[in-house]
């Protein structure tokens, strides 16, 4: 070998070494660096979390050895607040991001850090356990890169009526089983406040962002027919467009959504080659309606619940321990019904294309990004780890019960944490202990892996700004759909024969604003997400 062979050999053998040095050197790399402080933009808050920290840095001052700086902001502000620090390079290590909030136009502006290579990565084992490839689906785009961290502990938070079980008993009722029930139960609510015997404004509290969500709606149903709501395709729950996908998985059908007429719906496989969502529109929300708040366009749903101003509440099984503990510190007690069809019976389910809803991205501009995420595979390293930020200090904040339970304790300085921003992962679940076996029940199946059949369409992004023409018509349906939308999803309409003129107007206006723009821009990008995975 001449001198400059070996040289050059040599140079590229050195630049090489450099390269993978540190992933090489892996848990010896974190514990010979010095103190490192990493900031972390989040929104809501946590409580008492200055103890958790404390026990946090004795546990890791001689490995991590890192300092946490948590910026704590509205989710308002929040929203507004990420895009700014991305375009002005400013620090930031770790961002909690959405598809709700920025995630999809931030990710693909390259404003977030390409992070796939520390997973399933021998050096970063928690990262490997908590995050297999089959659960990193939903965020591995089809060059293999992965530029957000998700969070969630079941491919669904099943959808409930929170329901003043009190009532329910005081009427001799058994526990609500069916719709039809459910009815009855707002009936006798409604007699009772007619009579001035309850002091309440309604039976039934909806919040305004969900209205009724899935109550008496088919979209769990279609998805095991293929036929999938796609999310970002419209201004809120209700308004999206559904697109049928072939039984081979190859091709898409159609698409098509509310106010369209039966035709757009005759390539849909049977049982929904017709419109149903007009149905329900039309019929079906406004029977549910007159159970409901006159101010139901501004009133909220939990806060009303809490207040007793309402005796159930549409919701998620995630809000079954904070409704609970408010009603049973007023002396009152709340049960959960499973309003879903397939979900009462325990059924298999097809999940949606995303099963997170919640993530975590490293800023491009970061220079940390190794010592982030030492400090999120530190999470799942143990469950010790996990429970830390989880729940607080074990013996003070919670008690364990074996592995998959706990029982949540009351000090004064009680910590909480919004754990959907941070630590909820499948691998690492508890259940309270004090559950009824009913909501217990509910919540094994809903985490339960086995509930889940996977999307035909894993981790699936509507791109609602992939062009200026789909922008501009995005941007004017949604104007219409903020204005339509409370008064058809929420029954503002009234009767059935008022609902339908309201319809007709909606539709009429969203056609000539761009509506079909919207519906072939989804017929692509579906078409091309099962032509590339």
């Amino acid at each position: 070998m001449n001198s400059v062979i070996r040289n050059s050999f040599c140079t590229l053998w050195l630049a090489a070494v450099l390269f993978t040095l540190p992933f090489l050197a892996g848990s010896c790399k974190k514990r010979t660096e010095g103190e490192t402080s990493l900031k972390i933009y989040l929104f809501g808050e946590a409580q008492n979390m200055d103890k958790v920290l404390n026990k946090f840095y004795e546990k890791t001052k001689d490995t991590l050895n890192v300092k946490l700086d948590i910026i704590w902001s509205s989710s308002a502000d929040h929203r507004q607040k990420i895009p700014l620090i991305m375009s002005n390079q400013e620090d930031a290590d770790l961002v909690f991001d959405a598809y709700w909030m920025n995630l999809n136009r931030l990710s693909s502006q390259g404003a977030y850090a390409d992070i796939s290579r520390y997973f399933n990565n021998d050096n970063y084992p928690g990262l490997q356990k908590a995050f297999p490839p089959e659960y990193l689906a939903q965020v591995t785009n089809a060059d293999g890169s992965i530029y957000a961290i998700p969070f969630t502990q079941a491919a669904e938070d099943i959808q409930v009526i929170l329901i003043r079980k009190d009532l329910r008993e005081k009427y001799n009722m058994p526990p609500i089983s069916s719709n039809a029930e459910l009815e009855t139960f707002f009936g006798n609510v409604q007699a009772d406040i007619d009579k001035g015997f309850l002091d309440m404004a309604a039976p039934l509290g909806i919040g305004v962002s969900r209205a009724f969500y899935y109550l008496d709606d088919d979209i769990i149903e279609k998805r095991a027919k293929n036929i999938i709501n796609i999310d970002g395709s419209g201004h809120g729950v209700g308004m999206m467009f559904d697109v049928a996908i072939s039984a081979d998985k190859k091709k898409v059908l159609g698409a098509a959504t509310l106010g369209d007429p039966d035709s757009a719906y005759a390539m849909f496989p049977p049982p929904y080659n017709r419109n149903t969502r007009n149905d329900r529109a039309v019929h079906l929300i406004p029977k549910w309606a007159r159970y409901t708040p006159s101010d139901r366009q501004t009133e909220t749903d939990m806060p009303s619940f809490y207040a007793e101003k309402v005796a159930a509440m549409e919701g998620n099984i995630s809000q079954y321990l904070s409704a609970a503990s408010a009603m049973e510190a007023a002396g009152k007690s709340v049960e959960a019904y499973v309003y879903v069809p397939a979900m009462q019976k325990r059924e298999r389910i097809v999940s949606q294309p995303l099963t997170a809803w919640n993530f975590l991205c490293i800023p491009r501009q970061s220079k940390k990004i190794d010592k982030t995420m030492s400090f999120i595979d530190w999470l799942f390293q143990s469950r010790e780890n996990h429970d830390l930020f989880e729940l607080g200090i074990e013996g003070e904040d919670w008690k364990a019960f074996g592995d998959n339970e706990y029982q949540n304790l009351s000090p004064a300085n009680k910590y909480t944490f919004p754990g959907y921003e941070m630590t909820w992962n499948p691998g690492f679940i508890r259940t309270d202990v004090n559950y009824p076996d009913v909501i217990k029940d509910i919540f094994q199946y809903q985490n339960n892996p086995d509930t889940y059949i996977p999307s035909p369409i894993p981790g699936f992004i509507f791109n609602n700004e992939a062009d200026s023409a789909l922008r501009t018509a995005y941007a004017a349906v949604a104007g219409i759909q903020a204005t339509y939308r409370p008064i058809l999803m929420l029954g503002l309409a009234g009767r059935p024969e008022q609902t339908r003129k309201a319809l007709e107007e909606y539709y009429a206006k969203v056609k000539s604003a761009g509506l079909d723009v919207i519906r072939q821009a989804v017929i692509d990008q579906v078409q091309k997400y099962l032509d590339t995975h």
